[in-house]
């Protein structure tokens, strides 16, 4: 276990939404259900914040990670299976490419290091908890997912797994499609 943890600038639920959103809004995918992601990281996310450099990583690099951001350089890497099973769809694979790219548009420069003595990070404050928040918000809008009248629906629609769909539909508290 580390003896470092990591704490990010506040966050709520709604300000992450809402970065997902403008996002989408910046290239006109406001209202497209599957997004693009691998284009994304790509292509444009260095047009959104041109500090970010992405690089699809041999495997032994990032170890038994599947990415990584480096919040003081703003290199974001993805492993390179990960990355292929990304480019071919796989749900799990496209939210782990938007978890590191929620990463690479949140942390880059602000995360502050701490003892690990100092107890659990809130979730506001945990970046793992916005990275997650980010991706699901990226990937399934919730405009969109409130459309949806089944956990299949959201998975076929959006190109996310079961698991992904589940959280979604918790975190916008619609007990009505569990």
């Amino acid at each position: 276990m580390s003896d470092i943890i990591f704490e990010a600038p506040p966050r709520s639920g709604d300000n992450i939404e809402d970065l997902a959103d403008a996002v989408r809004q910046a290239f006109g995918l406001l209202d497209v259900p599957y997004f693009p992601v691998v284009p994304f990281v790509e292509l444009g996310i260095q047009h959104l914040n041109p500090g970010i450099m992405f690089d699809v990583v041999e495997g032994d690099l990032l170890g038994a990670r599947m990415g990584a951001v480096n919040p003081l350089t703003g290199q974001f890497m993805v492993r390179e299976d990960i990355y292929d099973a990304a480019v071919q769809g796989q749900p799990r694979h496209r939210f782990t490419v938007a978890h590191e790219a929620g990463h690479a548009m949140m942390h880059v420069g602000t995360l502050n290091r701490m003892p690990a003595s100092v107890g659990k990070v809130p979730a506001f404050r945990d970046p793992e908890w916005q990275a997650n928040r980010f991706a699901a918000a990226l990937l399934m809008p919730r405009h969109l997912v409130r459309q949806c009248t089944s956990v299949a629906e959201i998975m076929q629609r959006f190109g996310v797994s079961r698991e992904c769909a589940e959280f979604r539909i918790k975190t916008l508290k619609l007990s009505v499609l569990m």
